[in-house]
């Protein structure tokens, strides 16, 4: 009897078993796996009656592999579902939720990663009968490399009274990742979205106005064609209350004058959307006329007007004086406006080389060609050579070809004068004054003609100190006549050209070692006074020193760091900022250069100082700094992402501000310690 017993009491418990394993079938499909994920269909239900329904397509993903929203951003492409052999099926639609944003290399993508489940919608053909879910899916997982994959998932739904199960609870919190259908009136009070396009790009601008401030907000755009994720810039008001977001993106994306435009907007906890239909409007500059265009053209003014001050200029601003001054013959109106319109004009003829190269998809930036040691050991040269003009230890005789546009001793002054404008320009390029990241970023970011401008009236700023004596030529007497004093003044800026030297020696080390600068130099000064080394032959003096010109240049290019041992700064070519910052940690970001002089002066008079360093040590600032004397794709990438086109680049990061918050060219203690508190 006991035996018996025994037995039904185990049948027992393989019925209950049975049933079990038979209802968790029934809700849920079995995985379709592959090498870095796996997908599966759920129910939330047993059986149902309704003839509009939701299951999930859940994915559980590798660690560190994403798939991706349904527009992905510069690569990848979205997940898409057939169902043509399910039964009693009339469409399945996609719920997509909230992405999160991923960078690779300076590429954005948008997607998700870990465990995600998608909510489907299924529309049935009649809730009456029962529901063969047949669903092919074909996706994209990526890491360092990207895998297409292809998973086939099968469940069946009996018809019947609606009886939820334990997939329900899960469901539901893949729900609530979904934006909301509206915006929340409490919290978006208005928002306006427009299109602008010129013959460059197309800008989106949209604007968002709330009666709370905005935290931390990210937005995220959808179109029936895709949208990349944009190179964006956000504005806000003194309150933080309104919200400007402006997008730019190649103009041929947008193939129609009118689409609906999908919003997604997360912060502060709320997570909205809202599908817009918008009109494609024509020419940005035109719509910027009036109040953009003006702006960035005064702002390109003062930028140009501050740029004689800085050090790069100034002796060369000098040196003009002190020709004029020295001259007797050549008239000093025409002299001055001479060298202005040289300085406007390079600086239009630097505008269009530089929007030339950016039509072309060439990084660019402002002082790029300090990047170059061709350049450098020019430059360098034409320095030493005022230099030495200064001291009146060096007259240079040029070939009857060239001496008339030489910036010394020249028989046609007026060439002499345009092209020391032109000297002045190339000077100017490494330096950035207040403002002047302010007018590149405005040029790069502009249609063409704007961009133009920008260097147009930077060039006309420059030469507003030439310009104004050209004006009033009387005021030259208010300098004191030539005499005596100018002696002491021509050491003066010739021991300024010298520190000019030693700057740009200092640069073209991290080209060459000092065997192959000293030697260059030796070879320059000892053929310029060939004539005068009576002791030895001409011939053979060249010859030896060219030889060893050639054989020190074959240490070129020597692997000096990129970045000097500062003990408490990392590597930004070494270090992961997201990582940090991931970390609940502040990061400073400087991105510098030998050749920048405001870089310098902000490290020298600001990052330096013992105010700055204990604030920093206080607060657990991680301080990190990239070294752009050499040219970096890793850089270019990075300063473009936030519409950069030039250095200083100062920035903190911080888990409530993780897209940083940008610092002005020219740095000020004050400047740092506010942002940090």
């Amino acid at each position: 009897m006991s035996i018996l017993h025994n037995i039904f009491k185990l049948l027992s418990y393989v019925i209950v078993i049975s049933c079990f394993i038979t209802s968790v079938s029934a809700n849920s499909s079995d995985w379709d796996i592959s090498e870095t994920s796996k997908v599966r269909l759920i129910s939330p239900f047993s059986q149902n009656n309704a003839k509009d329904f939701i299951v999930g397509l859940e994915y559980e993903i590798e660690q560190g592999w994403k798939t991706y929203w349904k527009s992905p951003g510069d690569g990848g492409f979205a997940q898409s579902i057939s169902w043509d052999y399910s039964s009693n099926v009339k469409n399945v639609s996609i719920l997509w939720p909230t992405p999160v944003e991923f960078e690779i290399l300076g590429l954005k993508s948008l997607g998700y990663q870990n465990n995600v489940i998608f909510p489907l919608e299924i529309e049935l053909e009649d809730a009456s009968q029962d529901t063969f879910l047949n669903l092919q899916v074909s996706f994209l997982i990526c890491k360092d490399i990207c895998i297409p994959g292809d998973a086939k998932v099968f469940l069946d739904i009996p018809s019947g009274e609606k009886k939820l199960n334990d997939n329900y609870f899960n469901l539901e919190r893949a729900l609530s990742f979904l934006p909301e259908k509206d915006f929340n009136s409490s919290y978006i009070k208005k928002i306006n979205a427009d299109v602008f396009t010129n013959n460059k790009f197309s800008r989106m601008q949209i604007k968002f106005e709330s009666d709370k401030s905005f935290y931390n907000p990210k937005i995220f755009l959808h179109t029936p064609f895709g949208l990349p994720v944009l190179k964006n810039s956000f504005t806000y008001s003194s309150d933080n209350k309104l919200l400007t977001a402006n997008f730019n993106f190649d103009k041929d994306l947008i193939s129609e004058q009118n689409f609906p435009l999908e919003i997604i907007i997360k912060d502060n906890n709320h997570n909205f959307k809202k599908i817009f239909n918008v009109q494609t409007k024509e020419e940005l500059s035109n719509l910027e006329i009036n109040k953009s265009y003006l702006y960035y053209l005064f702002i390109s003014l003062l930028a140009g007007l501050i740029l004689n001050i800085m050090p790069c200029v100034f002796p060369i601003l000098s040196i003009k004086l002190m020709s004029i001054l020295s001259s007797d013959n050549y008239n000093a109106r025409t002299s001055f406006l001479t060298t202005a319109f040289g300085i406007i004009s390079s600086f239009v003829l630097l505008g269009l080389v530089f929007l030339f190269l950016q039509y072309f998809k060439v990084s660019i930036a402002w002082g790029m060609q300090f990047q170059q040691p061709y350049f450098l050991v020019f430059i360098t040269l034409v320095i030493f050579l005022f230099m030495m003009n200064m001291f009146g230890q060096f007259e240079i005789n040029l070939p009857n070809q060239l001496s008339s546009i030489g910036f010394i001793g020249s028989k046609k002054p007026y060439l002499k004068d345009f092209f020391n404008g032109f000297f002045v320009t190339l000077m100017a390029t490494p330096c950035s004054a207040p403002f002047v990241g302010t007018a590149i970023t405005a040029a790069f970011t502009q249609s063409y003609v704007i961009g133009v401008s920008i260097f147009l009236f930077m060039g006309v700023g420059m030469s507003l100190p030439y310009l104004l004596i050209a004006m009033f030529p009387k005021l030259v007497n208010f300098i004191p006549k030539p005499g005596k004093w100018m002696i002491y003044v021509k050491y003066f800026l010739g021991l300024m050209l010298l520190a000019t030297v030693f700057w740009l020696s200092n640069i073209l080390l991290n080209f060459y070692n000092y065997y192959f600068i000293l030697l260059s130099f030796l070879l320059f000064v000892v053929l310029s006074y060939r004539q005068k080394l009576f002791f030895l032959k001409k011939t053979i003096t060249s010859l030896v020193l060219l030889v060893l010109f050639f054989s020190s240049s074959l240490k070129i290019f020597e692997q000096n760091s990129n970045l000097r041992n500062d003990k408490d700064w990392l590597n930004f070519f070494e270090t992961d900022i997201d990582k940090i910052v991931q970390q609940d940690k502040i990061v400073f970001l400087d991105i510098t250069a030998d050749w920048c002089a405001t870089c310098q002066f902000n490290k020298i008079n600001v990052l330096d100082s013992n105010t700055v360093n204990k604030a920093f040590k206080d607060n657990n600032v991680i301080l990190i700094r990239a070294d752009w004397t050499k040219p970096s794709t890793k850089i270019n990438l990075f300063l473009e992402k936030y519409d950069r086109f030039g250095i200083p680049f100062n920035a903190f990061f911080s888990v409530n501000f993780p897209d940083g918050i940008l610092l002005s060219e020219l740095l000020s203690e004050k400047d740092i310690l506010k942002t940090i508190n």
